[in-house]
């Protein structure tokens, strides 16, 4: 966390002087708001819920969440028998 402190000061001396209390409060209070999310994502005993992973990973495929796609590739390998082609 000290990390994004001191990389938020940074950009906060590069902004108007009226304007940086206002854009501090603003980041603290999406600071805030994160580890409320994070907190409340977490299981009873520290560990993570499968829900805090949804959306992390990007394949790079825009079309990797088309339900039709999926539908069809697994169509596919349903009926396929998996055996070796000879």
């Amino acid at each position: 966390m000290a990390v994004e402190k001191d990389k938020l000061r940074e950009l906060l001396r590069q902004l108007p002087e009226e304007l940086q209390s206002e854009v501090l409060r603003f980041a603290e209070g999406l600071l805030k708001d994160r580890r409320a999310r994070d907190a409340g994502s977490s299981l009873g005993d520290g560990s993570l819920s499968v829900r805090s992973f949804f959306g992390i990973w990007d394949s790079g495929d825009s079309r990797s969440a088309d339900n039709d796609l999926i539908d069809a590739d697994l169509a596919r390998e349903y009926e396929s028998s998996h055996q070796a082609d000879s």
